[in-house]
């Protein structure tokens, strides 16, 4: 079955960005006004003697930035990154899981189009004003993105069967 979009615009809040811990998945965006995927072409153009130039595109570095995060007991993300910032984390240790929801695309009446990717987490900063101690971060996505299906009522992400 195809996906179909909604009929009218899209609200921000039905495009939604959950962190997978190992038995959950939790929203992420309290305090945040803007959250995108910010892509960053690989672009090379070359011209050839006769003039003729050729411009190819040939990847995406793709990043979010979340700010502010306010450090939070019993929010797994926020407890995530304030290890990160206390351990220094790199390399395997800075990657996370994330599942991103289109709560605006459906594909059955309680199935929304996703994806589940893994991210590099760079903490920009640590600390912040009177408003709480503020972790914001940006994710780097790495790999390929698994696509499947969210169940708004679970919490449930199903990947796509390969061969569908």
């Amino acid at each position: 079955m195809p996906a179909t979009i909604k009929t009218g615009k899209a609200k921000r809040k039905e495009l939604a960005f959950f962190y997978k811990t190992e038995d959950t998945l939790e929203i992420i965006g309290k305090g945040i006004e803007e959250a995108s995927i910010s892509p960053s072409a690989e672009i090379e153009s070359v011209t050839d003697i006769l003039g003729n130039t050729e411009t190819t595109l040939s990847s995406y570095e793709k990043t979010t930035d979340l700010d502010p995060i306010y450090l939070e007991g019993g929010n797994k993300f926020s407890e995530w990154l304030d290890t990160l910032e206390e351990t220094d984390a790199i390399l395997d240790d800075a990657v996370g899981t994330f599942v991103v929801v289109k709560l605006y695309k459906t594909t059955e009446e309680t199935k929304y189009v996703a994806w589940e990717q893994q991210a590099v987490v760079e903490l920009t900063g640590f600390g912040g004003d009177t408003k709480g101690v503020n972790l914001p971060c940006t994710l780097h996505w790495i790999g390929e993105r698994t696509m499947g299906t969210f169940n708004l009522s679970t919490k449930q992400f199903t990947a796509d069967d390969a061969g569908e």
